[in-house]
């Protein structure tokens, strides 16, 4: 989840204002939140059970067809946990950088990776995956790193390394466009894109995603109608609002770091309500092979 705003399926009112409150500041003003990563399964999220280890194997697994490496290592309660760095070189073609985990209780977009890569068929894409952006979130089902920052908070002062790691990949890569891949308590799915995301290219994505199933949400999380369902794009009252909060808080998402540097991101949220692994997975899946399509010259 991106960010907050109307958290629960009812109207606020004064009986539930120091609530909705609290989840505010919980979210949107605080980067560090605990001082370890405390597990949560707040506004319905559904856990899909995700095994760390086990998951690494399986992205490893893919090694006769990637080039898979450790981006970093994330040391917590003694045990080293790895962020992978998953990449398919093209020369000369565009691009794509895929940000899968950085709230590590979101858990389909961690899952959606295997799937990605064993329906990549090399497209023309240069693609680049970094998995779990925030692997101790994701092995205590967390939404913050092990020392209770939130990651996706992080982008103006980089005091967390796992939003270092993700810097010195965006700077080398120089990528041509992200996907950064999240879950939120709405009803179904849907993206945000930042202002150098083509409305045409969204609406033709869009498009892609319900030929291949996916439900697109008519209102995101903040209770805002969209039109077309599930495009949520990045207005002046939103970019007014994150540049505020950048200058005054120091706090910043990858979509608006992104945006500061003219490269188009799309933050895509299915909802962690679902019980289903497939549909949830499936949202990221036809999401960043739509793209790849369309990436390809």
């Amino acid at each position: 989840m991106r960010g907050a705003g109307r958290y629960l399926d009812r109207v606020p009112s004064l009986a539930t204002l120091p609530q909705d409150l609290a989840l505010f500041a919980k979210y949107h003003l605080r980067r560090r939140v605990f001082d370890h990563p405390a597990r949560e399964t707040a506004l319905g999220i559904v856990p899909l059970d995700l095994d760390l280890d086990a998951y690494v194997r399986e992205v490893r697994g893919y090694a006769d067809r990637f080039a898979i490496t450790t981006l970093g290592e994330i040391g917590y309660g003694g045990v080293i946990y790895p962020m992978l760095e998953v990449r398919a070189p093209r020369e000369g073609a565009k691009k794509l950088l895929v940000l899968a985990g950085v709230h590590g209780n979101e858990h389909a977009g961690i899952l959606a990776v295997p799937a990605i890569l064993e329906r990549w068929r090399d497209p023309g894409v240069d693609l680049t995956i970094i998995t779990p952006v925030n692997p101790v979130g994701a092995a205590h089902l967390s939404r913050y790193n092990g020392e209770g920052y939130d990651i996706n908070r992080d982008f103006v002062r980089f005091d967390t390394q796992e939003a270092r790691l993700v810097r010195e990949v965006f700077e080398h890569l120089r990528p041509d466009f992200v996907v950064s891949l999240h879950e939120g308590p709405q009803d179904a799915t849907f993206m945000f894109a930042n202002r150098a995301v083509d409305p045409a290219l969204a609406g033709r994505l869009l498009e892609a995603m319900e030929r291949g199933g996916v439900t697109l949400a008519t209102t995101d999380y903040f209770g805002r109608t969209l039109e077309p369902a599930g495009y949520a794009p990045l207005g002046p009252i939103g970019y007014g609002l994150s540049w505020l909060w950048a200058r005054t808080l120091g706090m910043m998402a990858t979509g608006m770091y992104a945006d500061a540097r003219r490269v188009p991101e799309l933050t895509l949220e299915s909802s962690w309500r679902l019980p289903s692994r497939e549909a949830r997975v499936r949202a990221h899946v036809e999401l960043v092979l739509a793209l790849a399509r369309e990436l390809t010259p």
